[in-house]
């Protein structure tokens, strides 16, 4: 304690340099540790320059200008193919008198050019009553309230639109009748997948700006007629997107259900042959018994029915596509004061 004592400046500059020493050694290795990170991080973006240096096409000023070049013609392109849809029409400002109005008077043109076309539309229902009435066309809740929610109203004139001209299509193809007509539900008042109302959606496109709106509609016709259905669709001038077809041959009892095949597998078989004009001895066939084929076999006289077409049941689900109109164009026009 005594060479302390006489030493005390000597003891406390060692500790003092034995302190700066530890402290020193931490920081040394706190400095290296982050100079590996560093190191680290500069080998990283060294490999990802040298990716995208290696990469095809190289960013030189070359690609840079057929990039410019491609978007030009892309630009061309979109603004090419936006021709073939249809825009929003304007309808202007609608309250429930006006929408009823415009209600009323659709569907009483429908109901004329169907009854000019010979095509006979499905019977509506009065609600509650039960009793049978005229067809609405997916606008039986609107023409039953008094008052409509104001929001609902463009919407639904735009479905009205939509609906008045694809049936003056299935009208104009001369289809034998109307089975149903369904859409997507607007307002709170419609249960989505019940009654005329789709389970489906209104979607939209955020790359075109277009809204995508689901019909399904079902009727009766010949396969002449359909195909008179398919082409008018692909003419018109709505963008009209296919989505579904299924096409049903109702039984002969008037039910939805295909039709049963017989018990008999030779009287089947020979129904089939009659059905395209065939007689037994024309190939490899199973003998059947002899009231099945004679009532199936056409007796071969001239103006006997060897194959009768029959009415099909199709059932389209499709989409329409509307482009929406510019800010400028949405906006109702002014009344004018005298």
């Amino acid at each position: 304690m005594s060479w302390i004592k006489r030493n005390l400046a000597f003891v406390i500059s060692l500790a003092v340099a034995l302190t700066l020493l530890i402290g020193g050694a931490v920081y040394l290795f706190s400095a290296q540790s982050d100079a590996e990170a560093a190191n680290g991080e500069l080998e990283a973006k060294k490999n990802e320059y040298d990716t995208l240096v290696k990469r095809e096409p190289y960013p030189n000023t070359k690609n840079i200008d057929l990039a410019k070049a491609e978007q030009v013609r892309f630009a061309e392109l979109k603004a090419q193919s936006l021709t073939t849809f249809s825009q929003y029409s304007s309808v202007g400002t609608l309250d429930d008198a006006s929408f009823k109005a415009l209600l009323t008077r659709t569907i009483g043109d429908l109901e004329r050019s169907a009854e000019r076309k010979g095509v006979k539309l499905p019977s509506g229902s009065d609600g509650g009553s039960g009793a049978s009435s005229k067809y609405n066309f997916t606008f039986s809740t609107q023409r039953r309230e008094l008052r409509l929610a104001p929001n609902t109203l463009q919407p639904l004139a735009l479905a009205l639109t939509d609906i008045r001209e694809f049936s003056e299509i299935l009208f104009a193809s001369k289809i034998h009748s109307l089975q149903h007509i369904k859409r997507s539900a607007i307002g709170t008042n419609e249960l989505a997948g019940s009654g005329d109302i789709l389970s489906k959606k209104v979607g939209t496109n955020t790359v075109i700006g277009a809204g995508i709106h689901p019909y399904e509609v079902q009727f009766q016709c010949f396969s002449s007629e359909l195909g008179e259905v398919l082409t008018r669709f692909v003419g018109a001038s709505n963008a009209y997107v296919l989505k579904t077809v299924n096409v049903d041959r109702p039984s002969g009892d008037g039910s939805d259900s295909a039709e049963a095949a017989p018990a008999n597998p030779a009287a089947g078989m020979m129904a089939m042959m009659s059905r395209y004009g065939l007689r037994p001895g024309m190939g490899t066939m199973p003998p059947a018994s002899q009231p099945n084929a004679a009532a199936a076999t056409p007796s071969g006289k001239v103006g006997d029915i060897v194959l009768e077409q029959k009415p099909i049941r199709v059932t389209l689900g499709f989409e329409v596509v509307r482009l929406a109109l510019p800010p400028a164009s949405t906006q109702a026009p002014k009344a004018t004061r005298r």
